[in-house]
C-alpha cells in the first residue's frame, strides 16, 4: 500500500513539475510575441514619423523656392 502510494505521489509530482514547464514555457512565447509585436509597431511609428518629416520637407522647401528673392 505505501509503495502504490509513494509511486502516486512521485507521478503526481513529476506531472505537477511538467506542467509548471510548460506554462513557463507558454509564458516566454507570449513575452517573445509580445517584443517582436511591439518592435514591430515601433519600427512602424519611426516610418510614419520620418515620411512625415520628409513631407514637411518637402513642403518647405517647396514654398521656400516659390517664394519672391527680394533684392536690396
Amino acid at each position: 500500500m505505501q509503495k502504490a502510494l509513494n509511486r502516486q505521489f512521485k507521478a503526481d509530482k513529476k506531472a505537477a513539475q511538467e506542467k509548471m514547464m510548460q506554462q513557463e514555457h507558454e509564458r516566454q512565447e507570449r513575452e517573445d510575441e509580445l517584443r517582436a509585436m511591439a518592435r514591430k509597431i515601433r519600427m512602424k511609428e519611426r516610418e510614419r514619423r520620418e515620411k512625415e518629416r520628409e513631407e514637411w520637407e518637402r513642403q518647405h522647401s517647396r514654398s521656400r523656392s516659390r517664394s519672391p528673392h527680394y533684392r536690396h
